[in-house]
């Protein structure tokens, strides 16, 4: 298994190396935690993420995470999910309902525990959510947010995890030949894919990812 990832990923293995130290580090979008939530919310409505989601995203940052105007978990929050200015960025409603809730329910673990900043509230509830009952957990419970957005969020907050995103998925059976019953049963093939490769999931994530989109990845999250 692993020389099929080093060989038939050679060419994004690097890129993908940088996709999870990134994670890693605390370092998605900048380390800037209401970015990595806009994100997440976005990706979950099944948008082309390098084409669609990423330059939203960044527009997002632009125009109001840059100048101050929403900053942080709590400005997010209080917004209207019909706020023109989200709606500016993407006219969906389903997206910036769980974006809001989503940071509501942060912004609260933030403020009860005494946390110094949003990225550390994010990284403390994705440390302690479990994909096993995900839908019992507060974020889990919120519209819109299903378990691939789950996962996705606690992989971008440094949890080294899987989101069983339909494209990962279908290259994992086709070129491992791994095919599962459900999302849980997935997750779990690929933590027993990470120990045997040495890699880890978050890697062997961005790497068929990546592979799939076929994408100059080169400074593609950069906001500054």
């Amino acid at each position: 298994m692993r020389r099929i990832i080093e060989e038939r990923y050679a060419d994004v293995l690097e890129a993908a190396r940088e996709g999870e130290q990134r994670c890693f580090r605390g370092e998605r979008w900048g380390g800037n935690a209401v970015l990595i939530v806009v994100d997440a919310a976005l990706d979950s409505i099944g948008l082309n993420y390098f084409q669609i989601v990423v330059p939203r995203v960044r527009s997002f940052w632009s125009k109001y995470v840059k100048t101050g105007v929403i900053s942080s978990f709590r400005d997010l929050s209080t917004l209207s999910h019909r706020d023109p200015r989200l709606r500016e960025i993407m006219n969906n409603e389903r997206c910036w309902r769980a974006a809001i809730d989503i940071c509501k329910v942060l912004n609260q673990i933030k403020q009860k525990n005494g946390l110094k900043s949003d990225f550390a509230a994010l990284r403390s509830w994705a440390e302690r959510a479990g994909y096993e009952n995900w839908k019992e957990d507060p974020v889990g419970e919120i519209p819109g947010v299903g378990l691939i957005t789950f996962q996705y969020l606690r992989m971008q907050a440094g949890v080294d995890t899987t989101m069983p995103d339909k494209i990962v998925k279908r290259i994992l059976e086709r070129d491992f030949g791994i095919k599962t019953k459900d999302d849980i049963e997935f997750i779990r093939r690929m933590e027993a894919l990470s120990r045997e490769t040495g890699y880890s999931q978050t890697l062997i994530c961005w790497a068929l990812w990546l592979k799939e989109s076929d994408i100059n990845t080169s400074g593609w999250e950069k906001i500054d």
